[in-house]
């Protein structure tokens, strides 16, 4: 007898429950309500205003100087893509030659500024110091730009155009002077 009083009961608050939740009005639309329902009469429906497109600004390390400028210091003679960045360091594709060459500017530590400095002494590498640039600056193979900026921080600027078959549209001379320009602007605004 306890049992079916229980079983019963049970049934019949389960029931209770189902018939008030199906029964009861609410005041307030659901959300799917309130993405279908229409306006009421009288008041004017207003469009979403969509958001204006502007081209994204640079950030981190190519935020520095612009598209405009790098283009410049290489005399337009490099068609560079659209820069990619992270907080230390900005990449610009190369639309010429191989694929994989880009130009590319960045922080270095003392140590990395220190390790491309090791070349100097090794065969088979040009190796020139820079005067004038940051601390101490050198070039290495006239496509490589390494700056000494102070006891512990330093850049670098470097290049990578390579082409099968194809005359670069750039001298090394030209790439050297422009990277070397590269570097100063950078220094101005570090």
């Amino acid at each position: 007898m306890y049992r079916n009083n229980f079983l019963s009961s049970t049934w019949l608050t389960c029931i209770a429950v189902l018939l008030l939740g199906a029964c009861s009005e609410s005041n307030e639309p659901s959300q799917t309500d309130k993405s279908t329902s229409k306006p009421e009469s009288g008041t004017a429906s207003k469009a979403p205003v969509a958001a204006k497109s502007q081209p994204a600004k640079p950030a981190g390390m190519c935020s520095l100087i612009s598209s405009e400028e790098v283009v410049a210091a290489l005399g337009g003679k490099l068609p560079l893509g659209k820069p990619r960045s992270n907080n230390n360091s900005c990449e610009y594709p190369v639309r010429f030659g191989v694929d994989g060459n880009n130009l590319s500017y960045g922080r270095l530590s003392r140590g990395n500024y220190d390790a491309y400095k090791a070349y100097e002494n090794q065969s088979g590498m040009e190796f020139e110091y820079i005067e004038g640039v940051g601390q101490e600056a050198f070039i290495l193979n006239k496509a490589q730009v390494c700056v000494l900026l102070n006891d512990n921080d330093a850049l670098i600027v470097a290049a990578m155009v390579m082409a099968m078959g194809e005359e670069l549209p750039i001298s090394p001379e030209e790439l050297k002077a422009g990277l070397i320009e590269i570097a100063g602007k950078l220094i101005e605004k570090l």
